[in-house]
């Protein structure tokens, strides 16, 4: 059954991988939803999930882990050998995680950026998919840059950044570099994925946060007594 936003109660269920990207969305979005819902996508292969499973206690809300099925694991990693580059392998499997969490959800988030390559769905794909699906595809990071989301992150979030091949974070693209390496070996995925590219992992919340929003809450409750 579709959850819808319409009335006081709304949620919306994010792309999640652990790290600060989709970490900020989550934090972005809690004005305006009841209720957040954490998904990440795996390939059922590691265990890197564990790491989005770690950090989305720390941000406080539920995580659903979720499997693609094999066979899109087997044509992303035909998709990665057949161009050697991972952009269209990673533009292959974003939209169908989208698209499963929205037969569930009317708003659906993700942490894609605005200088982003990939993962990212262009502007007919979106159109398509909200409506098809009647739902709302939410990207509050698309206007933003790199130092932007680093600092805005910053504010709220202690993470680290780490080589992506250590596996940090629980996104595509170390679920496919794991998948590459344990059916083809290392060398594949040096051939195919860029050596130097890091990933970040959320390791806490910054607590005044969260007691300067308890503060607020408090305020608005005697507010509301008051009257």
């Amino acid at each position: 059954m579709k959850i819808l936003g319409i009335g006081r109660y709304m949620k919306v269920a994010v792309l999640f991988s652990g790290g600060k990207d989709s970490s900020l969305v989550a934090l972005l979005l809690e004005p305006f939803f009841e209720e957040i819902e954490l998904v990440n996508f795996s390939f059922g292969h590691d265990d890197s999930w564990m790491r989005a499973k770690g950090a989305a206690r720390e941000l406080g809300y539920p995580l659903r882990r979720m499997v693609f099925d094999a066979d899109v694991l087997e044509r992303a990693l035909e998709i990665l050998q057949s161009t050697g580059y991972p952009n269209d392998a990673l533009n292959y499997v974003h939209p169908i995680a989208v698209e499963t969490i929205a037969k569930e959800c009317e708003f659906v988030a993700d942490g894609t950026r605005r200088d982003d390559r990939a993962p990212k769905m262009g502007f007919s794909a979106i159109r398509s998919l909200e409506d098809r699906l009647h739902v709302q595809y939410l990207r509050p990071l698309a206007g933003l840059g790199g130092k932007a989301i680093r600092a805005m992150a910053s504010r709220y979030l202690d993470f680290e950044e780490e080589l992506s091949e250590k596996h940090p974070a629980s996104d595509f693209e170390v679920g496919l570099r794991y998948a590459l390496k344990e059916r083809h070996g290392q060398m594949e995925v040096n051939r195919i994925f860029p050596s130097n590219h890091t990933h970040t992992r959320v390791i806490r919340r910054k607590r005044f946060v969260q007691e300067i929003k308890g503060q607020e809450d408090q305020a608005c409750q005697s507010i509301q007594s008051e009257s």
